[in-house]
């Protein structure tokens, strides 16, 4: 899985955000993950018979049990400080601040949180 990182345009708090194909999951048993549509119903067959599916049953099982899979959703990307902020892709520079109150960096940027931060961050 690919991570991308945005900066909040706020508080400039750097968050990191999965991309790229999260997989799918049943419904009936969300314990039930797999990359694809295919291993998934190779899984679900092999949980339910304890033993792996020819690709005749794999096909009739996804066919019996098209509406139980579904594509993972994944949440749109929030900055936990400011919800209601915009996250953007173009920002530079970067500092990791532990002790936010002693550091004339976190003074400067307006910070009082410990975390990791964009310099600059500009608006999309």
């Amino acid at each position: 899985m690919v991570k991308k990182h945005l900066a909040c345009t706020e508080c400039h708090m750097i968050i990191e955000v999965q991309q790229g194909n999260p997989g799918w999951w049943l419904k009936s048993n969300n314990s039930l993950k797999a990359k694809n549509k295919k291993q998934l119903a190779i899984l679900a067959f092999s949980t339910a018979n304890g033993r792996n599916p020819d690709e005749k049953e794999r096909k009739a099982w996804e066919k019996e049990n098209k509406d139980d899979m579904e594509k993972v959703r994944v949440a749109e990307p929030k900055c936990a400080r400011c919800p209601d902020a915009q996250l953007s892709a173009d920002w530079q520079g970067f500092t990791v601040l532990i002790n936010p109150p002693r550091s004339e960096v976190a003074r400067a940027l307006g910070i009082d949180a410990s975390g990791s931060y964009a310099l600059k961050v500009r608006h999309q």
